[in-house]
């Protein structure tokens, strides 16, 4: 897996070396950005922590590169991961009319907040029933695989169909006897000066040997099916936005875990104010099954390019305030055009 990272970071920097030419036809058919989040954690107590939360980096094809084919790679770096490089997605797609293809290393589609980029969410994290219970979740999110797209015109209606390994990307198995299938769908709506999102996702897999964190205890290797299903819809106008998802996953012997979430911002020209709310079920008699609450404030010095954001997520237990944590994250972009 080093020699992979290894790769990563040298079609970066020959990434750069074109960026650095002045020939125009170049230029157009390869684009790149990056961004970075810096934090800052505490509980006010005995916890006080910086770290980077994430580096991204992603080369893309330009419009211009072709008429129906494109590319993605993108990598990370994370605190969280030991400060190592992280391999996200290399991706080819091939798109015809309404119908594109996606081939590779991606994120099977699954879920409304897993699919909205992390430097536009109001909030510092995504709920934790998202972050374990969508395909991936907490096997490294991205999988191996083919899918197929289907957008209308007018974007009413979307959906997507997928076939992948089903065990993640933090290992390759040689001999995979398991395989996993995926469905999204989704309509978006435009009612006056609001738009609505509604859908559905879908899952099922055949795991094999299959460890799932912070799902079920790690002593545990699952074999048999694993179905899953999402539900989520959302509403915004310029100056106020909410959504919510329902998550659940079924294993053998109709074992479930379950979470949803209601996340909502009020947004004033360069402001915004959040609210959310979480809960989260696993099967791991260990864990807290209590809400948390989020309350936020976001500044925005240069639209998401240059952001600053100020997070409180608390449990509330007996009537008082626990598991109290405070955050000032703040984000740029690399390239701010």
């Amino acid at each position: 897996m080093k020699h992979v990272f290894t790769a990563t970071i040298f079609l970066l920097l020959i990434s750069g070396n074109i960026f650095g030419q002045k020939n125009d036809a170049e230029k157009k058919n390869i684009d790149w950005n990056a961004y970075s989040q810096f934090r800052f954690t505490t509980d006010f107590s005995d916890n006080y922590n910086f770290s980077l939360r994430r580096l991204k980096i992603w080369v893309k094809s330009a419009p211009d590169f072709s008429e129906h084919w494109s590319y993605k790679i993108q990598t990370t770096l994370s605190s969280l991961k030991n400060e190592n490089f992280f391999l996200q997605d290399v991706k080819l797609v091939y798109k015809t009319g309404i119908w594109s293809f996606d081939i590779g290393q991606f994120v099977p589609e699954y879920s409304l907040q897993r699919f909205q980029s992390d430097y536009l969410l109001p909030v510092t994290e995504r709920a934790k029933a998202i972050d374990r219970l969508i395909p991936n979740g907490t096997l490294g999110v991205r999988d191996i695989g083919i899918q197929t797209n289907i957008k209308t015109k007018n974007n009413l209606l979307q959906t997507h169909f997928g076939i992948f390994n089903g065990y993640g990307i933090k290992e390759y198995r040689l001999n995979n006897k398991g395989v996993m299938l995926t469905n999204k769908s989704e309509l978006n709506l435009q009612i006056g000066k609001g738009a609505i999102k509604t859908g559905y996702s879908l899952m099922f897999r055949k795991a094999d040997n299959q460890i799932y964190p912070k799902i079920m205890p790690d002593t545990i290797l699952y074999s048999g099916n694993d179905f899953r299903y999402n539900f989520f819809l959302m509403y915004k106008t310029k100056f106020f936005e909410i959504q919510g998802e329902y998550l659940s996953a079924i294993f053998n012997n109709n074992r479930h875990s379950d979470g949803y979430y209601i996340m909502s911002a009020i947004n004033l020209k360069k402001h915004q104010i959040v609210l959310a709310y979480e809960d989260y079920t696993d099967l791991i008699s260990e864990t807290s099954v209590l809400p948390y609450y989020h309350i936020g404030y976001n500044y925005q010095i240069n639209k998401h390019k240059i952001k600053l954001y100020f997070d409180n997520d608390f449990q509330i237990i007996n009537n008082s305030i626990h598991n109290y944590e405070a955050s000032v994250q703040l984000q740029v972009f690399f390239k701010q055009n």
